[in-house]
């Protein structure tokens, strides 16, 4: 199954499905400009915070550039 970062998701579904937010810490947010790396289908290798959001600077769309 593909899964999507938060921004490729609602680009592509025009929602943000949700795909990465149950790895979220049940208890406490990620530490601010850290997360977990995974594999999004469209902007590739990245790092998405507790929400599903892409934060890396690396990855294919440029995402972690834009805030």
């Amino acid at each position: 199954m593909s899964s999507f970062c938060a921004q490729c998701s609602i680009d592509i579904f025009r929602e943000d499905l949700k795909d990465y937010e149950h790895m979220a810490p049940e208890l406490e947010p990620f530490p601010e400009g850290k997360g977990i790396g995974v594999l999004c289908e469209d902007c590739g290798w990245t790092v998405v915070d507790e929400l599903g959001k892409c934060i890396s600077k690396t990855c294919l769309k440029k995402h972690g550039e834009k805030d």
